[in-house]
């Protein structure tokens, strides 16, 4: 069954199997929206009413094309359930309060007991339900009037506005008319000369950047443009269009010199577990040790990273994430001999990670990016090379960053390729560690 859901200002198809429960269709949506494992989510209907889980399934099979609105609690949260019964005022104007109710309100009692009943408004001093009412609607007004202002007027200072999730190309000028466009595409997918799809490729980049920022286009890139999966370069060749070749280069020209050295200096000073320890050889090239982790020095010393900026807390219905499982997220070593079908079919969640396909972690073969259950070759150059492609393909697809590795990443857009700087959202341990590392 195809859902039509809505978040925000996100609408896509939500597909779910016989027989689903609530509780799979709110794990799909956090898949297909990107949303954290632990944010706690509310269903309404097109009559703006809240949608219980017992009667989910019921309801969808009488209405299938049905569109179901998402919100999140935390972001959305109203008033206590005594207030919501009583009173609701209109988004858009303070007029309604002028409005008698159709039946008698309900006033409900204040936890402190001195107190007598609760005022729906003090003229005296502006406070009370009412008061306090609709300084939330006129905040969820300017929040919702926020969110439909255009991409290349409003400031970057939150998710959505800043980071992977920002439409970056404004200007349709530079666009293919339509013809060319549908005569480039086609040619792409028959071609197999690499020196014509880089070029047709970057003819086609305004038109593939607009596709990935289309709620209902952006999981067909790959349909759409399949040359991602069989020729290397091309998520680098898109990164350094949307930005330019010197913020492209930043990274792997950095590394040794300024980052490298001091991740693995600050590095000595986390406590001492069997994975920091074995981190630690691997990324000082002590390698004639049995405790190292067998990644090579840049892998290792991108895990340490990790641990310097380990998962931020969960919520308290989602389990605490771990660095080291974190580090799963980032790159999986797949033995040759083994199935990559098998492996790409168990795998959850559309964030894009490495996968390392060789004889052992400390000799791969070759590198792969994995995104929605696809593959995507790194050029040659290592595992660094090959995460550089990994942090750029977030850009270039418009995918948000694992929860799990916000930190990590936050600080590789802000402090290495300088992105968004002073509009991104970070955690004072991004701060805290950019300081200690660059002064």
């Amino acid at each position: 069954m195809l859902v039509k859901v809505k978040f925000q200002t996100a609408r896509k198809f939500v597909k779910l199997q016989d027989g689903f429960t609530a509780a799979d269709f709110i794990k799909e949506v956090q898949i297909k929206f990107g949303l954290p494992s632990d944010a706690v989510l509310r269903i309404y209907d097109d009559t703006e009413t809240e949608v219980e889980e017992d009667v989910l399934e019921e309801l969808l099979k009488e209405k299938p094309d049905l569109m179901l609105t998402i919100r999140d609690q935390n972001e959305d949260a109203g008033p206590s359930s005594s207030c919501t019964d009583t009173l609701s005022l209109s988004s858009h104007s303070s007029s309604d309060l002028d409005r008698t109710p159709e039946r008698p309100a309900k006033i409900s009692k204040p936890a402190d007991e001195s107190a007598k009943e609760e005022h729906f408004y003090d003229s005296e001093g502006g406070t009370g339900y009412i008061a306090w009412r609709l300084k939330t609607v006129q905040r969820n007004h300017r929040a919702r009037t926020s969110s439909h202002t255009s991409h290349s007027t409003r400031t970057a200072t939150g998710s959505g506005l800043s980071g992977p999730s920002l439409n970056r190309c404004t200007s349709p000028a530079q666009q293919l008319d339509e013809d060319s466009l549908r005569e480039a595409i086609a040619f792409l997918t028959h071609s197999s000369d690499e020196a014509q799809i880089f070029l047709k490729m970057k003819d086609t980049f305004h038109y593939r950047h607009a596709l990935v920022h289309d709620p209902n286009k952006t999981d067909d890139i790959l349909k759409t443009f399949p040359r991602f999966l069989n020729t290397k370069g091309l998520v680098s060749q898109d990164f350094s269009l949307l930005f330019n070749a010197e913020m492209a280069s930043k990274l792997l020209e950095r590394w040794d010199t300024a980052f490298k050295k001091r991740i693995i200096e600050e590095a000595m000073g986390l406590t001492s577990t069997p994975a920091v320890r074995s981190l630690l050889l691997s990324a000082r090239n002590e390698t004639d040790s049995e405790d190292c982790s067998k990644w090579d020095s840049d892998m290792a010393t991108l895990l340490l990273l990790i641990h310097l900026l380990p998962p931020p807390p969960g919520g308290k219905r989602a389990a605490k994430i771990s660095a080291v499982d974190a580090a799963s997220r980032l790159v999986v070593y797949h033995k040759s001999c083994n199935s990559i079908d098998e492996h790409l079919r168990q795998r959850e969640g559309r964030q894009p990670y490495i996968l390392a396909v060789g004889g052992s972690p400390g000799q791969i073969d070759h590198f792969y990016l994995a995104l929605d259950k696809k593959l995507i070759p790194c050029q040659a150059g290592g595992s660094l090379s090959a995460f550089d492609a990994l942090f750029k393909s977030h850009f270039v697809f418009n995918v948000m960053y694992d929860i799990a590795l916000i930190n990590f990443y936050t600080f590789i857009q802000t402090t290495v390729y300088r992105i968004d700087v002073g509009k991104t959202k970070e955690s004072p341990r991004v701060k805290e560690l950019r300081t200690k590392l660059l002064n």
